[in-house]
């Protein structure tokens, strides 16, 4: 049994052996500070959840207090009859037990029959392989399975969670459903495995347009059932079991769960709150080392919205070149701007630096259903045949994308631009994105900085006035008590309890309704934890 599946077996045992002795997790964790074996709320709940092995420090006072032995909860040891009947103290799991008193009960039937039937296969449990026991993906883990269910009993929830246009009528542009439907009769086959050639070419000329003029040879374009299958590709043909990948603290989490599930290592540098979540430089640089493969960049930000800089780009390419690393810039949000920010590629900023370049129509253009994305090698491919051609291996591996999507890319790149009109100050998201960060920024104890890009923001918690440790906890809380779903920080490999992310793409009267509830949450939540005099004493002070 792996580590993981050992620390998710002691939740197990755990978590039902508190819930048998009517025990809060909370009030579990008192039992054990006034026992002298101090502990957080946050860590039996991520022992439960088997995020992290039970401590073997505060085994003894576990154990006392729930009247079972360390071995059990631990390795589930269970044990003899003689020893138990000696040892009260000592109890099993109450379903363990129930099994074995049913089993005594019933062994002389048992005997009985046995004779006559023939033996039961000894199957054992068919679990999910070791390369998944690192991967994570919260965005769709355990709050949206809760909010499903609640949903299925007939509760409206407020889904401020994953950033899918579509059920918030942003809806796509008609030309390119048009040009998809004219061409169906030409994509009931397989194309070309990297893709169909106007819809490649449509992409160089893109990246032609804003300076990249080397970008000529279709070769180089891989057209993928949405980004996310372009980075799972790029992992599995760029690692080697131990090989590391920098990527940024927040993240896009898919980024991490791919470089892990690829026997990988994903090491996050951290992008500057303070500084508008710019990356950190100098973090960088001291996270490289023999192992290190390449730099993620993720602009404009997800989950932050942040917009990098040219300088700060050009630095992390400087630190590509010195280090001899692939720099993979994930740019879909890069026509998703406000305030008349400008993007700039990474690709047009190095041609000496192997870049590879991901973009896709799911959000620009409202079709995230279509799954039409794409990657571009761009820089020093001379030195990358060997990789190149396992990416084109998983290509063909995989046979194509899907080809009716691919005639939306010519005309969606090369035609009008809607998103303006959205981003622009009299737009939609625009307001949405103004309503979002006043509310945000108006609650007691919260501050969230203004993105420049995409549709999310990155609040933070004043942790003296929210004293939490498991955020998810938290974001359930929010989830059962006002029926708003979000994600919370750590879902996006933030190091710390202390940030969520609001998707900002409801409507404004959605929208309003979802910051009217969190304002209440919020204040609940100051009441409970005791710390409205410190709110009052911040203000007083900040006068």
């Amino acid at each position: 049994m792996s580590e993981q599946s050992e620390f998710k077996a002691q939740g197990e045992r755990l978590s039902k052996l508190r819930k048998a002795k009517g025990l809060t997790a909370e009030q579990l964790a008192t039992a054990m500070t006034d026992a002298g074996s101090k502990v957080s709320r946050g860590a039996i709940s991520n022992w439960e959840r088997g995020i992290n092995g039970i401590v073997s420090s505060k085994l003894p006072a576990l154990a006392t207090i729930l009247g079972c032995s360390e071995g059990y909860l631990l390795r589930g040891e269970l044990p003899d009859t003689a020893t138990n009947s000696a040892d009260p103290s000592i109890s099993l799991d109450p379903e363990t037990q129930i099994s074995t008193n049913s089993q005594s009960s019933n062994q002389s039937t048992s005997n009985r029959t046995m004779t006559n039937t023939a033996p039961t296969p000894n199957r054992r449990p068919l679990k999910k392989s070791d390369k998944l026991q690192n991967v994570c993906y919260d965005i769709r883990g355990p709050l949206l399975k809760t909010a499903m269910q609640m949903e299925a009993q007939g509760q409206r929830i407020l889904k401020l969670n994953v950033g899918n246009p579509a059920p918030f009528n942003l809806d796509a542009p008609h030309e390119i459903l048009q040009d998809v439907a004219l061409n169906l009769h030409n994509a009931t086959g397989y194309s070309d495995s990297q893709g169909i050639f106007s819809a490649r070419k449509a992409v160089l000329q893109y990246y032609q347009s804003k300076g990249l003029l080397s970008a000529v040879d279709v070769r180089d374009v891989y057209l993928g059932n949405g980004v996310s299958e372009l980075i799972v590709m790029t992992m599995q043909a760029l690692m080697n079991d131990g090989d590391e990948v920098l990527i940024p603290m927040p993240d896009y989490p898919l980024w991490t769960a791919a470089a892990n599930l690829a026997g990988g290592t994903a090491v996050h540098y951290r992008c500057n709150e303070d500084k508008n979540w710019q990356p950190d430089i100098e973090d960088i640089r001291s996270k490289i080392n023999d192992k290190t493969r390449g730099i993620v960049v993720i602009n404009p930000n997800n989950p932050t919205g942040a917009l990098y800089s040219n300088e700060v780009l050009l630095e992390i390419l400087e630190l590509a070149r010195e280090y001899n690393l692939v720099v993979m810039a994930d740019e879909i949000y890069d026509r998703i701007l406000y305030d008349d920010a400008v993007h700039t590629p990474m690709c047009t900023l190095a041609q000496d630096v192997l870049t590879l370049t991901y973009n896709g129509l799911s959000k620009s253009h409202r079709i995230a259903g279509f799954r039409a994305g794409w990657l571009m090698l761009s820089g020093n491919k001379e030195y990358a045949s060997d990789f190149i051609e396992g990416l084109d291996m998983l290509a063909s591996m995989r046979l194509c994308a899907n080809v009716p999507a691919q005639h939306a890319i010519q005309t969606a790149v090369g035609g009008y631009q809607s998103m303006q009109d959205l981003t622009a100050e009299s737009g939609r998201l625009y307001k949405q994105r103004q309503l979002a960060v006043e509310r945000l920024n108006a609650i007691l104890g919260i501050s969230c900085t203004m993105p420049q890009g995409a549709f999310y923001c990155f609040p933070k918690l004043d942790r003296t006035i929210y004293p939490i440790e498991d955020d998810m906890q938290f974001m359930m809380d929010l989830l059962i008590e006002e029926k708003v779903l979000m994600v919370q920080g750590t879902g996006f490999n933030w190091d710390a309890p202390d940030h969520f992310r609001v998707v900002f793409l409801p409507n404004l009267f959605d929208l309003e309704d979802a910051m009217d509830r969190l304002d209440r949450f919020f204040a609940n939540k100051r009441k409970e934890f005791g710390t409205e005099h410190l709110v009052t004493a911040k203000q007083e002070k900040t006068a």
